[in-house]
């Protein structure tokens, strides 16, 4: 099977490729590909292509685009998953898992009753973009999800997301309405998504964000564990409106 690579679309150019940064040490010294080998190469589009290699040069690598199919893994439901901050390494499995069922973009979020401050976070994110890279070709996305640049705070992610077709928060406190309690006039294509952290959003959180039209749902008579409540949701999501 050929090692994947992302490679963004200014890097494609006329069937010709050029990697560099990270990846040319991983084709050079880990993979020890040489020219004349192939890789595949994935640029945010529905199609995987096969590449081969020109040049194997110390700090670029240019191939050309030998051969090109269609892939049909991304959901037709776009996600857009504000997650409030979580402690240890629980927002890193929720990245993994939020890759692996589709979600099209994750924003983490500093709420009251966050553990973890803005500032430890922040040094994180870059392991997260990593993490999101690594998740996206282990589960053969050919979208990588995007992780948000910042912390936001809940208001920010609520005022950036008010255009999306739906929008939910997602808390344990809601003990009528359900997923399938909404009233929609037609089928969802875009759904922003609220998670809070381990101890939930506060009253005061809640109704700032139905202010911005986000409506309250419930995961169902039993508390979820801040790292559970995410995959849970972003699944059932998918069931409904995606492709799961």
């Amino acid at each position: 099977m050929s090692h994947k690579f992302f490679v963004p679309g200014e890097q494609i150019v006329d069937d010709k490729v050029t990697l560099i940064g990270s990846d040319v040490s991983h084709i050079r010294t880990v993979l020890r590909l040489k020219a004349g080998e192939s890789i595949q190469v994935i640029s945010d589009s529905d199609k995987l292509l096969t590449v081969r290699l020109v040049e194997v040069k110390a700090k670029e690598i240019r191939g050309e685009v030998i051969a090109s199919e269609k892939l049909d893994v991304e959901s037709p439901l776009a996600v857009h998953l504000g997650q409030a901050l979580t402690k240890g390494n629980k927002f890193d499995v929720i990245l993994r898992k939020s890759v692996e069922l589709g979600a099209r973009s994750i924003t983490a979020l500093t709420t009251e009753r966050c553990v973890i401050k803005t500032h430890q976070a922040e040094k994180k994110i870059e392991r997260w973009k990593k993490i999101a890279l690594e998740s996206s070709k282990q589960c053969g996305r050919t979208r990588v999800l995007q992780v948000a640049e910042n912390i936001e705070t809940l208001e920010i992610f609520c005022h950036k997301n008010n255009d999306q077709d739906l929008k939910l928060v997602f808390w344990e406190m809601e003990e009528k309405s359900f997923l399938k309690d909404l009233k929609l006039d037609r089928e969802p294509r875009s759904i922003a998504v609220l998670i809070g952290p381990e101890g939930g959003f506060s009253l005061l959180e809640v109704e700032k964000a139905r202010e911005y039209g986000f409506q309250t749902v419930s995961l169902g008579p039993r508390i979820l564990r801040a790292e559970t409540a995410p995959v849970v949701a972003l699944a059932l999501l998918q069931s409904l409106w995606g492709d799961l």
